[in-house]
This record gives structure tokens, C-alpha cells and sequence, in this order.
């Protein structure tokens, strides 16, 4: 498979290429129905991935091949009858209407970028036509991740900005996690409590964010609950119970705010109570002179002060206005109101790395970081199942981030182990896990405690579940014994 040193953004796809895009997977029966209702599932995921990133076309290919996989072929598996698999069936299909609606919301985006890239890049449209001189060159052509207005880069030559980008990115999404619950809080507050007092508080809490974000933080918030409920519930169907876990394990309860009461004040400052007001005292009498004329006090002249003298119009004066009016120079203009400047913001360039290579079908296959220090933390926790001679096994969890798989964490789940196999249990508790933190399973690690490295057909067997969720799905195996 070869690649190209450099490259440039290829043309936009269109709606017509992608749906054609997304209908090319073979539907293998002989693969347990429980793998491909998981594969459903993680098509959702990675396309909420994509969303993060801006890749629009990716995440309209994920959806619409997560909706033929979910109304086409699902219903034709032999193991489709099964109660649990019937169970499972069903919650996907409620998602079906959710998943129509945002491929609706996508078409417009990549419609309308398809037609700025003929609009803007017609010479370019001429080379597209001649660029297919290599069967990597004619599949990344036609890769949506790798079009529009994309920086691509080779994985392989800019490790370290990879991983420096990836871990920027996280940051960045634990953040908006954080900001998308405290949005939430605010709806549900708003939901709650209608009254005056309630919504002039929520709107000043809510007048701190900028109302694009906080909608979309919200619906993010929103999207994710939905799946991790979804997800539990199928879990639950997978694993033959007929209830889903209870209420307490899947509904989210937000802090709320404390209606406004009154100040109360203490009894010894401030009585509430009404009690007996002591008597007034009696008005002293100050005695005047009296003048027995008509029964009458007379006070004399000296004491009664000046008569206020009456108003006077004056001539040629009118009364001032209670507010004067500004003095306006009629021969100057006056002063232009004031604009922010703003400098037009580009649109947001989106990088990219390009795939290590593309299936037949020209799915890629990305590029997976995979930590240094992985293989001998997992052989220091295997270490006592090695000394009894028994496997151990492990799942590779990660995130892709800018088209490259980034392995974040090494989850040890509950397992069964023999000499020569390791099954996992609670399978369900996993994938909570994984929705929880928002997690993809991006492959297995296992040991060979007697043997060498090598994949048995068992191993095979359980590797072809990990790679229909995802072709990039990868297998380590260690042989302890023999340093391998």
C-alpha cells in the first residue's frame, strides 16, 4: 500500500458518493447478532466523534450506514428471533427517527460545501479528475475526512503534535462536559419552577454564557445522557434480563437552587408580635399672655414673623425648563455613532491526519497511539495469572481525535481464565464504563503464559467481534515467558 508524502484537501463528497460510501460493508451472518448491535452503537458514537471535529462528511456516512445496518440487515440474521437480540432490535429502532433528523440537519453543511469547492477551486476540480494514479491516491480522494478545507498531515512524521493536539482536545471536551452539565442545570431549573423571581435568576445565571454555545452545550449534554441510557438499556437486552437497570443507576439529578425567602431577624432586635406601647406622656401648656378682647389670645405684633412677600412677574422672563436642553452648534456635524471594528474571521481550517491505508471497500484504517508504557503495566497486573500459568486479558480503550485513534486507557474486566483462554464477564459494566467516559474500544491486549506470540483461532474468533465495531481494531499479545 503506498503513500503519498504530501497531500491536499480533495474535493468535498457529495450526498449521492457518501450514501454509496455507506451502503459498501458486507453483512456477515456468521458473526453473532450481538456483535453487529454493538457495531450499530459504536457507528453512533464515532459519529458524534466526528461531530467534535468538524467532519461533517464522516459523520453523515457513520449515520446513514448505522440506519441500513439498523432497518436493512439487522432484521435478516438468523439469530434475530432471539428474545434478547428482539429486545436489543427494538431500542435501536427508537433512535432511527433521532438519527434521520440529524442526517437532515448534515445536508445543507456538506451541500453547501461542496458547491463553494466548485465555486472557488475550479482548477482544482480539473486535477481531481487526473489525481487518481494510485489505488491509496483514488481512495483518499474519495475520503470525506480528507476533503474540504483540510490540513492533512502524516501521522507518522508528527507523532509528537499528535499526541500534543489530542491532549488539547481532551482538555478542551472535559471542559465543555463541565460547562454542558452546568447549562443543563439552568434548563432543568427553568423546567422546575415557572415563577417570576425563579426566571429572572435563571436568566442572569444564564446571561453568563453566550446563548449559541449554552444551546449547543445543552444539546450535547442532552445527546450524550440519551446514549448512555440507550446503551444500558441494550446492554441489559444483550444479557438476557427482562428490566433495565433501576432508576437510580441511570437518571441524573442536577443541584437545584433554594427558592428567595425572607431575612429573618432575631426576636431580641426586631419583634414580630404587637405589644402594649407605654402611655405618652401629657403635653405641657405654655402659657401666653392673654388679652380678654372677643375671647381671643392676641399675640403681639413684635412676636408674629414677616408676611412672605407675593410674586412678581417680571418683564421679559420666561420660566426655564426643568431640563435644559443641550446647545447643539448647528454648523458642526455631529459625531458619527461608534462601530466595533471586526476583522472578518477565515473559516476554521480542520487538520487531519491521513490513514495508514483503506479496505477494499475504501473504509480507512487509521492511525492508533498506542502508550509507551502500556505492554509493562499490563504484564506487572498479569504478573500473578502468569505465575499460575493462566491468561489474562485486557481491552484498549481511546478516542479518535483529528483522524488518528488515540489509546487513552487499559481497562482490566471481570474475566474467566485457563491456560490457553480468557473470556471476559459483565460485559455490560464495560461498556458503561466506556459511555460514562466517553470511550471507544479500540482493541485487546492478552498474555500466552506457556506459549509464544501467536494468534489462535480462538483469538481470531474474538478479534473478528472487536474488528466489525471497528476495522482498525487492533490485537496485542504478550508472551512473558519467551520476552515477547
Amino acid at each position: 500500500m503506498e503513500a503519498r508524502p504530501s497531500m491536499t484537501p480533495s474535493r468535498p463528497q457529495s450526498i449521492k458518493e457518501l450514501v454509496a460510501q455507506a451502503e459498501n460493508f458486507v453483512f456477515n451472518v456468521n458473526i453473532a447478532m450481538k456483535h453487529w448491535i454493538r457495531t450499530a452503537d459504536t457507528l453512533y458514537q464515532e459519529a458524534s466523534f466526528a461531530l467534535s471535529d468538524g467532519d461533517y462528511g464522516r459523520a453523515y456516512k457513520m449515520l446513514y450506514r448505522h440506519s441500513v445496518l439498523v432497518l436493512k440487515y439487522l432484521p435478516t440474521h438468523p439469530q434475530f428471533k432471539d428474545p434478547e437480540n428482539k429486545r436489543a432490535y427494538k431500542l435501536l429502532s427508537k433512535r432511527i427517527d433521532r438519527v434521520i433528523e440529524s442526517l437532515e440537519q448534515l445536508k445543507p453543511e456538506i451541500e453547501n460545501a461542496y458547491r463553494e469547492w466548485e465555486r472557488t477551486a475550479p482548477s482544482a476540480a480539473e486535477r481531481y479528475k487526473k489525481q487518481a494514479s494510485s489505488s491509496y491516491a483514488s481512495f483518499a480522494a474519495q475520503d470525506p475526512s480528507l476533503s474540504g478545507r483540510a490540513r492533512i498531515l502524516d501521522a507518522a512524521e508528527h507523532q509528537d503534535l499528535a499526541v500534543d493536539l489530542a491532549q488539547k482536545e481532551l482538555s478542551r471536551r472535559e471542559r465543555d462536559r463541565r460547562t454542558s452539565k452546568q447549562g443543563s442545570a439552568l434548563e432543568t431549573r427553568i423546567s422546575k419552577h415557572h415563577g417570576k423571581e425563579e426566571r429572572r435568576y435563571t436568566d442572569n445565571r444564564a446571561s453568563q454564557f453566550d446563548d449559541g454555545d449554552l444551546r449547543r452545550q445543552m444539546e450535547a449534554t442532552r445527546r450524550t445522557l440519551d446514549m448512555a441510557q440507550e446503551r444500558r438499556e441494550i446492554d441489559a437486552a444483550l444479557s438476557g434480563y427482562d428490566e433495565t437497570p433501576p432508576v437510580t443507576t441511570t437518571n441524573y439529578h442536577y443541584p437545584s437552587l433554594s427558592k428567595p425567602r425572607p431575612v429573618e431577624y432575631e426576636q431580641s432586635h426586631y419583634s414580630s408580635s404587637r405589644e402594649a406601647q407605654p402611655a405618652r406622656p401629657p403635653k405641657e401648656r405654655f402659657d401666653l399672655p392673654p388679652s380678654l378682647k372677643d375671647n381671643r389670645y392676641d399675640i403681639p405684633k413684635a412676636i408674629l414673623p414677616p408676611q412672605v412677600p407675593r410674586k412678581a412677574q417680571l418683564d421679559g422672563y420666561q420660566q426655564a425648563d426643568a431640563a435644559p436642553k443641550p446647545i447643539v452648534d448647528i454648523a458642526q456635524p455631529p459625531l458619527p455613532p461608534k462601530y466595533s471594528v471586526e476583522t472578518p474571521q477565515p473559516k476554521k481550517e480542520r487538520l487531519a491526519f491521513k490513514p495508514g491505508g483503506y479496505l477494499e471497500n475504501g473504509d480507512p484504517i487509521r492511525s492508533i497511539f498506542v502508550p509507551s508504557s502500556l505492554r509493562a503495566r499490563f504484564l506487572e497486573i498479569a504478573a500473578k495469572n502468569t505465575a499460575a500459568g493462566l491468561e489474562t486479558c485486557g481491552v484498549l480503550c481511546g478516542t479518535p481525535i483529528n483522524n488518528a485513534l488515540f489509546v487513552r486507557c487499559l481497562l482490566i474486566p471481570d474475566q474467566k481464565s485457563t491456560p490457553d483462554t480468557c473470556e471476559t464477564e459483565n460485559e455490560s459494566a464495560l461498556f458503561d464504563y466506556c459511555m460514562s467516559e466517553d470511550l471507544l474500544m479500540l482493541g485487546w491486549i492478552h498474555t500466552h503464559p506457556t506459549q509464544t506470540c501467536f494468534m489462535s483461532s480462538r483469538d481470531l474468533h474474538t478479534h473478528a467481534g472487536y474488528q466489525v465495531m471497528m476495522p482498525e481494531s487492533i490485537a496485542i499479545v504478550c508472551a512473558p515467558r519467551y520476552n515477547e
